[in-house]
């Protein structure tokens, strides 16, 4: 299940994306906006982009939330249900969440398009939408876990401390701390054929069902004008293993 405040744009099928600037918001895709951002263009100057929340949700109920990594053990397994705290519309949250995606085909075995339950809670502040920028923080926790981990949401890493030479940490979500605990599994299962990726863009790639889906839902996204899906530069995703030090947290 997830929980969250609320939605952009959720009575429009397009995709958006987040403008990562001084401000916060939604932008439409342009049919001429190239869907492959690259590092070289960020650092010149080009706005960061990344797709809206809703826009994430959507793909989750077709590729499933276990990403591609973990595809290569488990079966694809989606939400259960989504609890939107306040601007509660059952039309406009069920067709941006899921229902747009009816009549897709070609999905390999076990995906499918997820419909999760929906509901609102049945008491909430009823506070105006403020369109100042909003805190960085970010809070993740899950089963299993001895604490919430606070992270500085725009750089994806742990505040550093007071002390004395202390600096920023990887989060235990980050991408190289998941890619080093991937590895770990491969090496606990036997799954020799696993390690072979020199980095974890090619790693991911070794899922060829999750793959074929994710091109799928690019592909019925594009056929039905909904627009495309901006994706950030790859560099971002060429790292090698041990780039984490999970180790050292």
């Amino acid at each position: 299940s997830l929980s969250f405040c609320s939605l952009n744009s959720l009575c429009s099928l397009n995709l958006s994306c987040w403008q990562v600037e001084n401000g916060e918001g939604t932008i439409p895709i342009k049919s001429e906006d190239s869907d492959q951002q690259t590092w070289d263009g960020i650092m010149k100057g080009q706005r960061l982009r990344t797709m809206s929340c809703s826009d994430k949700i959507v793909r989750w109920n077709v590729v499933g939330l276990q990403g591609a990594l973990l595809s290569n053990f488990v079966e694809p397994f989606y939400l259960s249900s989504l609890t939107l705290g306040y601007l509660y519309d059952q039309g406009h949250l069920s067709r941006a969440v899921c229902c747009r995606l009816d009549g897709i085909e070609g999905l390999p075995p076990h995906f499918r398009v997820n419909h999760p339950r929906l509901g609102h809670v049945s008491v909430a502040d009823q506070v105006s939408r403020s369109t100042e920028k909003t805190t960085s923080s970010s809070t993740n926790w899950s089963c299993g876990d001895t604490r919430a981990e606070l992270t500085d949401g725009l750089m994806g890493k742990i505040p550093s401390d007071k002390s004395p030479g202390s600096r920023p940490r990887h989060s235990r979500v980050s991408k190289a701390c998941l890619f080093e605990q991937f590895q770990s599994l491969c090496k606990v299962t036997g799954r020799s054929d696993l390690l072979q990726a020199a980095n974890y863009c090619s790693a991911k790639e070794q899922a060829k069902a999750f793959q074929t889906a994710k091109q799928v839902f690019f592909g019925f996204c594009r056929k039905k004008g909904f627009g495309k899906w901006i994706h950030k530069p790859v560099e971002q995703e060429q790292f090698a293993p041990g780039t984490g030090s999970s180790s050292k947290h």
